[in-house]
């Protein structure tokens, strides 16, 4: 068989491929996948990424862990390198972090609920930034909160 006829066969069967998948794949019922499908997909996708480019990170929602650190605080970490750390606080309502000084420079996003950082009220959407060498003495809620803390 000459190059020229092995390259009209090839081209024909990509084609009749196309049209076949076509076929096969409008044939097929929709269907939604188990939760542990979704979850063995998304982490083999994430490892992908994570070996591959190196440049992004996910957690999910449903990924990570809650450390509980004091009655009704409990914190995820998200990211952790030597530039510094990423996590998420809960605070439970009627609750409060204890002191604690700054040994770097730290910011703060409310996500949710409201706060009261040092004598100031915080609500969803609002920014704290503390410096190192800083303090906190007075962290706590009344309603409950989510805060992004970057240190």
């Amino acid at each position: 068989m000459t190059n020229t006829l092995k390259r009209k066969k090839m081209a024909t069967n990509a084609v009749l491929d196309e049209v076949v998948m076509a076929e096969i794949s409008q044939s097929l019922l929709p269907t939604t996948p188990a939760m542990e499908v979704v979850d063995r997909i998304k982490l083999k996708l994430m490892s992908r990424i994570k070996e591959g480019a190196g440049h992004q990170a996910f957690v999910f929602a449903n990924q990570g862990t809650w450390k509980t650190i004091c009655e009704g605080v409990q914190v995820k970490l998200l990211h952790k390198s030597t530039e510094g750390k990423s996590l998420l606080i809960k605070m439970a309502a009627n609750s409060r972090l204890p002191y604690h000084e700054h040994l770097n420079d730290e910011e703060s996003f409310v996500v949710d609920g409201e706060v009261w950082l040092d004598g100031i009220l915080c609500f969803a959407g609002d920014y704290h930034y503390a410096t190192a060498g800083g303090s906190h003495h007075d962290i706590h809620t009344k309603t409950g909160c989510t805060l992004l803390v970057r240190a």
